[in-house]
């Protein structure tokens, strides 16, 4: 799939989630599948700061391209500013999110709030185009509740700005994350449109995503929440759309505690210790989720201080796991984990 002049390996990407898309997070992205990743969603204005938060925020290394940055914003100067700078900094791509439906970002008149006001939009899809060289693209919703769908109208707009790709989250703004994706939306966009379109929204096993490319005749599927946990889900998708079915076997729980020691080990890379298990906490449960009678140490995860504790924590699971592999799922049901010491 092209972005403009950037061609990427594949049709899937990986959505730019604020407190989510670190370092860490966007190399297991790519290590299984994605083809595009972004730093996490930043707000203009903290962007053209430049404080120290913020560098720990967009940092990124060589090895991730191509790699982008979406920035929520409705000041096109600030946005045009900020697209220079990101070109300046090396990032292949820039995207305005229009989609975030979150109330901080909203009351600032940007993310999906910025729905509301097209001739503002389009002001900030010229700016951002005229200021730079690298491709620039939205994220938009359907509208900003069911009264006001004016997707196409935007989808067109930013096509007429110059902007080489559009994609939408089909829920409207008022929707916020409630009821389901309507990605009839999303075929009646692409059809209206000739630029790329990329799905987003409700693709939770590789059979979404392929029935959305199917059905919808988008050009690809940038993936958010369905990911977490689960960055192998980008390979079942393009394995399954390649290939009629998943090649590879689903990663048992051995195998997905694995991938989160190795989350933990690429988050050491760019944060101390400290910080990385105040950010493990939050991924850590994800991968856990679904073991059995894991329920004890999960809430031990979500409190480790230090890598030594976070690393026992894991042993102990991985000892649990693999104590009742074999074991008949009617005697595993209600089976408790052994009682644990506390030690914080």
């Amino acid at each position: 799939m092209r972005y403009g002049s950037l061609q990427l390996k594949n049709n899937l990407v990986a959505a730019p989630l604020a407190g989510i898309s670190n370092r860490a997070y966007r190399v297991l992205c790519k290590r299984y599948g994605a083809g595009l990743t972004y730093v996490e969603m930043l707000k203009v204005e903290s962007f053209l700061h430049h404080n120290r938060k913020m560098m720990t925020l967009k940092y990124y290394r060589e090895d991730e391209r191509p790699v982008g940055i979406q920035f929520a914003g409705n000041n096109p100067q600030w946005l045009a500013e900020a697209c220079k700078m990101a070109e300046d900094e090396g990032y292949d791509t820039v995207d305005l999110n229009m989609g975030c439906p979150v109330p901080k970002i909203g009351k600032c008149g940007a993310g999906s709030a910025l729905m509301a006001y097209p001739e503002k939009a389009g002001k900030c899809f010229d700016a951002m185009v005229n200021a730079v060289k690298i491709p620039v693209t939205v994220k938009i919703r359907a509208g900003v509740n069911e009264n006001c769908l004016n997707f196409i109208e935007i989808g067109r707009m930013a096509q007429e700005a110059g902007m080489v790709a559009i994609t939408i989250h089909p829920r409207t703004r008022a929707q916020s994350f409630k009821g389901v994706a309507d990605h009839s939306r999303t075929g009646e966009l692409k059809a209206a449109v000739d630029i790329p379109v990329i799905a987003s929204g409700d693709v939770k096993e590789p059979e979404d995503a392929v029935k959305i490319l199917r059905e919808t005749g988008c050009d690809g599927v940038m993936l958010g929440r369905g990911v977490w946990g689960r960055p192998w889900l980008f390979r079942e998708i393009d394995e399954l759309r390649r290939y009629g079915r998943v090649i590879t076997p689903t990663p048992d729980a051995t195998e997905r505690l694995g991938v989160l020691r190795d989350h933990f080990a690429l988050l050491l890379e760019g944060f101390d210790a400290r910080h990385a298990c105040q950010v493990v906490r939050r991924y850590a449960t994800w991968y856990v989720r679904d073991i059995p009678g894991s329920a004890q140490y999960r809430a031990r995860m979500t409190q480790v201080e230090s890598r030594e504790e976070f690393h026992e924590v894991l042993d102990e699971i991985t000892d649990h796991y693999e104590s009742i592999v074999g074991v008949p799922e009617h005697e595993i049901i209600g089976r408790r984990a052994p009682a644990l010491a506390v030690t914080f």
